[in-house]
């Protein structure tokens, strides 16, 4: 849909877009064409997350199969199935909902305010996830991308980096969307390689060795693993005992996570 279908459309159903949720539509076809190729060739158990209005929804019925939409929106729901009674949408909370262990791919503009909690969600829960296609806030890329030694650089983006690769594909300008946000949008393109991967344990991991950043790694730890453990671990590693988990590159980390975890558990 263009601006003034869009307006239009919301004017009937008596809806105003909420900026505190992140309510941007997509108003370029071909921009929502060029996201959805993105997911080929996964286009089987696909997830939708926040299809809002449908500027996604509409092509992705076209190439999926077992495709589902999870919305919150009570309004939008009502309008998708309106407009798509085929439709195979649930009105829930992504975060609450129970993914299927089928799942292969998962795509969504997601909104600024929660994009680190639905792509840890998705990564911690799709176990046999092939690819995530996700378009947010441009800002998300110091996140998504950061290198060691940066202020950005955290949990999420050592699993990002150690599970498969990640890209940014397009620059969405703020223009393209109905309203209007303040910043321009960029859409991302993880794909996963990692099999067997103790993804919810290392995450937990990563997040106690980054509790604290002002901290050293060891101070982060010491409260979870045998402190001459960290230090002869630290040592095995050629690591100081004052260095910062945010100094670490995710190799390493991991390498740690498995030397520490192995004498934790024996």
């Amino acid at each position: 849909m263009n601006k003034q279908e869009i307006m239009a459309l919301l004017e009937k159903e008596k809806m105003t877009p909420q900026k505190r949720k992140g309510q941007n539509f997509l108003v370029d076809a071909d921009i929502a064409r060029k996201i959805v190729k993105l997911l080929e060739p996964y286009y089987t158990d696909v997830i939708e997350i926040g299809p809002g209005l449908g500027a996604l929804t509409n092509e992705l019925l076209s190439k999926t199969t077992n495709f589902t939409a999870i919305e919150i929106d009570r309004g939008f729901v009502r309008v998708l199935r309106k407009k798509y009674p085929t439709l195979n949408i649930i009105e829930q909370d992504f975060l609450d909902y129970k993914v299927p262990r089928e799942t292969k791919a998962v795509i969504s503009n997601i909104p600024y305010y929660i994009t680190t909690k639905i792509i840890e969600k998705v990564l911690l829960e799709t176990e046999n996830l092939k690819r995530f296609v996700f378009m947010t806030q441009i800002d998300v890329k110091d996140r998504l991308l950061a290198k060691p030694r940066t202020k950005a650089y955290g949990p999420l983006r050592v699993l990002l980096s150690l599970l498969g690769d990640i890209e940014q594909k397009l620059i969405v300008t703020a223009d393209k969307f109905y309203p209007v946000p303040h910043v321009d949008s960029a859409v991302f393109c993880f794909t996963r390689h990692k099999k067997d991967f103790p993804t919810r344990e290392f995450y937990l991991f990563l997040n106690n060795a980054f509790l604290n950043r002002r901290k050293t790694i060891y101070n982060n730890l010491k409260n979870i693993f045998n402190k001459e453990n960290i230090l002869i671990t630290l040592n095995k590693y050629k690591l100081d005992e004052n260095i910062r988990a945010e100094a670490i590159a995710p190799e390493v980390l991991f390498e740690l996570f498995k030397t520490l975890s192995s004498k934790k558990d024996g």
